[in-house]
Order: C-alpha cells, then sequence, then structure tokens
C-alpha cells in the first residue's frame, strides 16, 4: 500500500511539473542550425567575427550560411533569396540576417517565429517581408534583453557581431522566445507588386538577377496558362527602355542551342529569362528593377 502511495505521489509531482512548463519556461525548440545570410562578401573578417560571435555563445551550434553574396545594401535582393532558400531547411532551424544599410540608427533588431516552428533573426528593415507572407509570421518580438546581445562593448556599425549573431545563437541554444523582448504588432514590409494580365499581354517585374545573369520575374505560371501560352511557342518579352527580346518558352535551357534566348519557369517557381551559357543582364545592361512584359510571339 505504502509503495503505491509513493507511486502515486511521483506521478502528481511529474504531472504537475510537465503542466508548469510554458513556452517561456521550455525554451525555443530548435534544432541547433543557425543559418546565415548577408551581404558582407567574404574577404574581409565580418562573417569570421559573427561566427566566432555565436559560437562563443554555442559552441555546439552548426552553421551554415545561403550565401554573403547578396548585393550590397539589398534589401529586396536578400528578402527574395531567403525566402527561397529557408523553406528547404527543416523545423527548428534558426536564421540570422544581415543585410542592414541602417545599422546603428533607430530601426529595430527583432525576431520573428513563423507557424511551422522556425526562427528569423534580423534587421526591420523588410528583410523578413517575405518569410512572413510565405511561412506566416506566428510572432515578432523587438530585441531588447541584453542577456541576448554581446556582454562587452558593441559597435554601432557591427550588430552582425554584436546583437543579431549572438541573439540566433541564444535561441538556437534554447533560449525562450518570449523572453527575447516586447512583441511587436508591426514590422517594416517592403511592397509586393503582383504580375497581372492586361489586353493579353502579361506586366510583371524583374525581382532579382542571379550570378548567371538571369532575369527573374515575379510572373507565376497560371499566367502562362491563361493567356494560352504552350511550351515550344515564341514569346516576345520587353524591358524597360523597349529593350525587348524573342525568345522561345521552354522546360530548360539546354532545349535551346548555346547563345540563344530563352523563357522558362526556372527552380524558384516564377519566370525567367536567359541566354543558354550566357548573361543575359550584362547584354542588356538590365538591372533588377523595373517591368518585365511578356506577350505571345507571332508563330
Amino acid at each position: 500500500m505504502r509503495k503505491c502511495f509513493y507511486s502515486g505521489v511521483r506521478l502528481l509531482l511529474l504531472f504537475l511539473f510537465v503542466a508548469s512548463l510554458t513556452p517561456a519556461t521550455m525554451g525555443a525548440q530548435t534544432n541547433g542550425l543557425i543559418i546565415m545570410i548577408t551581404d558582407f562578401g567574404t574577404k574581409d573578417f565580418y562573417v569570421g567575427a559573427m561566427k566566432g560571435a555565436m559560437y562563443k555563445v554555442f559552441p555546439q551550434a552548426k552553421i551554415d550560411e545561403i550565401s554573403h553574396g547578396v548585393s550590397k545594401f539589398d534589401i529586396k535582393e536578400g528578402a527574395y533569396t531567403l525566402a527561397k532558400a529557408a523553406p528547404e531547411f527543416p523545423t527548428g532551424t534558426v536564421f540570422v540576417g544581415v543585410i542592414d544599410p541602417g545599422v546603428g540608427t533607430q530601426r529595430k533588431p527583432i525576431a520573428m517565429k513563423t507557424k511551422n516552428g522556425n526562427y528569423f533573426v534580423a534587421p526591420d528593415n523588410g528583410l523578413l517581408t517575405l518569410i512572413g507572407g510565405s511561412m506566416g509570421a506566428a510572432e515578432v518580438r523587438e530585441i531588447t534583453n541584453r542577456d541576448v546581445m554581446r556582454q562587452n562593448v558593441q559597435s554601432s556599425t557591427f550588430h552582425g557581431r554584436d546583437i543579431f549573431g549572438p541573439a540566433a545563437a541564444h535561441l538556437a541554444k534554447g533560449f525562450a522566445f518570449e523572453k527575447i523582448g516586447p512583441v511587436l504588432e508591426e514590422y517594416v514590409q517592403l511592397p509586393i507588386s503582383f504580375a497581372k494580365i492586361v489586353n493579353d499581354t502579361i506586366v510583371g517585374q524583374i525581382e532579382v538577377i542571379d550570378e548567371y545573369g538571369n532575369v527573374i520575374t515575379n510572373i507565376r505560371p497560371d499566367l502562362f496558362e491563361k493567356l494560352g501560352i504552350q511550351g515550344g511557342q515564341t514569346i516576345e518579352v520587353e524591358f524597360s527602355d523597349h529593350r525587348t527580346v524573342i525568345c522561345k518558352y521552354v522546360k530548360a535551357y539546354g532545349d535551346a542551342p548555346v547563345g540563344f534566348f530563352v523563357g522558362l519557369f526556372g527552380s524558384g517557381g516564377v519566370f525567367e529569362v536567359a541566354i543558354n551559357q550566357g548573361n543575359l543582364a550584362e547584354q542588356l545592361k538590365l538591372e533588377a528593377t523595373g517591368k518585365c512584359i511578356v506577350r505571345k510571339g507571332s508563330d
């Protein structure tokens, strides 16, 4: 009887302990991965110093990167690149993004928890615009807790090392997301435009230009379907200043001879224009801004 009594007491105590574990006491449900995206490049000490700051907080962390080659100060490109890569990582990954032309100003450092259980640490400058839309922002907080920041002198020009990196490492280590700072009801979001059909013409815009000089747009496959554009057909693509190319709508770059223009839906799920084994942006002197207009060709 006494043995049963003590067993019952143990079970009751265990139940009460588990019930007391609120999200704030349980900590972030993370997997130890910290994934970086920056515009630092790799020539200088910045990437190494930021990694060192994170390892100092969490020596067992697994740190990798999406890219350090985002165009300098290009928040839009960073947001696009982050949004295309982040869904490929497992639940519980912590991402830290530093494309931060406003470093040292009044812009806030923020952390976002998404509905699928990932975490994002970044400046509040629009870098998380597409993540919040595609993965769903469950909660956004301003990073104010100094316990998750660099403990010695902080710079006004390197918040990647002093705030974002350490905060990401603390989250990856299990620090409670709810303790990182107060909830933000709103965060900065870049304006998002959607491609549309106007008078049998698709009107979209250039989103980014990749390392190969391929011009990537915001045009979705359903717009091609609505216009009845099919594989193998000729299409006319017009960019800003009336720079126009005539190309085949294909499935793969190699479906056209080397040096020929092609139009296709790439791995990002949106329409892009390229030169097979060439650099379209360089040849046409295009930048990652402006309209992209698609029309059916004459064939």
